[in-house]
């Protein structure tokens, strides 16, 4: 576990959280959406095992790699397809992430956000129906803004609330939201339990690495 962030109440105005992985274990769901946009499109099922690991990357891109050769050009009509299913079916058999709840509980009134590759109302139809969207003061999607690692929709988020970079941590399970938080010049935090590979996140150096989001309050300074 390393620290080099802020470590008081006083030092912290501001936690942003990736949704998919850290927050929301929605592997099966995402899988199953992926699986109806390439089959509607002429593809086969692809194992679960194979597209897990292109979680939280842009839509346009899973379906680029996944698909066959030969139907890569119907990559576009397969991302309509994926969201008309996952819009009915996003948390049929998601759940929240070890130690969500005792994380967000514990962060007490201090400001929270999430930042995901998600669409912005599908994201906040997500933190509704998990019962958590009352956490967060804004959810914010990758609505024509570039994806992580861009730091672009952390700067809106740190716009839209008026914090600063230097008094915030972003929260996430992928290289990706490393990148895009030291980009921004915030401090990162590193969760092991997601879709990242533990030796990928720690090549990172994020400011930490838990392996339990209820521990993220007392290492931030929460207390």
């Amino acid at each position: 576990m390393r620290q080099t962030g802020p470590t008081s109440r006083e030092a912290v105005d501001l936690v942003v959280f990736d949704l998919d992985g850290t927050l929301v274990d929605s592997r099966e769901d995402i899988s199953r959406a992926v699986n109806e946009g390439i089959v509607a499109v002429g593809g086969g099922k692809r194992p679960v095992s194979e597209i897990i690991p292109h979680i939280g990357r842009p839509l346009m891109d899973i379906f680029n790699d996944l698909l066959p050769v030969e139907l890569r050009a119907r990559a576009g009509r397969a991302t309509e397809i994926f969201r008309e299913y996952f819009f009915s079916h996003c948390v049929e058999t998601s759940r929240l992430c070890p130690g969500v709840n005792e994380c967000l509980e514990g962060l007490g009134t201090l400001s929270r956000a999430i930042a995901t590759t998600k669409m912005t109302f599908m994201a906040e139809r997500v933190v509704r129906q998990m019962g958590i969207a009352h956490y967060f003061d804004l959810v914010q999607g990758s609505d024509d803004i570039p994806h992580k690692p861009d730091p672009a929709i952390l700067a809106l988020v740190l716009e839209r609330l008026g914090k600063r970079a230097d008094r915030a941590w972003v929260v996430g399970d992928t290289v990706y939201d490393i990148r895009a938080g030291k980009a921004a010049g915030m401090y990162t935090c590193a969760v092991t339990y997601g879709i990242g590979e533990f030796d990928d996140l720690e090549r990172e150096a994020p400011a930490l690495l838990l392996d339990n989001l209820a521990d993220l309050p007392a290492e931030i300074g929460i207390r």
